[in-house]
């Protein structure tokens, strides 16, 4: 769960706070650097970044895993899917 930072009323000026990472384990917990879990998912993260580099949106990748023609490893390819459901929407996570 990422931490919000912002003075305006409505909250115009919201944006995530860098460097703080709640523990996925215990909410009541933090730290400066990522938990074991949240590294994992920011290093393929990085890695599909790298390969989009401007050139591909997120939906143009998942059209290639789509077509067999995508050249990411298969860790990154599963990290594509699971953001997106069975019909090939994305999947929009809503805090509760």
């Amino acid at each position: 769960m990422p931490l919000y930072t912002g003075s305006s009323p409505d909250g115009s000026d919201m944006r995530e706070v860098d460097g703080v990472y709640l523990n996925p384990d215990n909410e009541n917990e933090w730290s400066s650097m990522p938990y074991p879990k949240q590294r994992k998912a920011i290093a393929l993260k990085n890695e599909l970044l790298d390969y989009m580099n401007g050139k591909y949106s997120l939906d143009d990748v998942y059209k290639q895993i789509q077509d067999k023609v995508c050249p990411l490893p298969t860790r990154v390819r599963n990290y594509v899917l699971s953001h997106y459901d069975s019909e090939g929407n994305f999947i929009i996570e809503e805090d509760e």
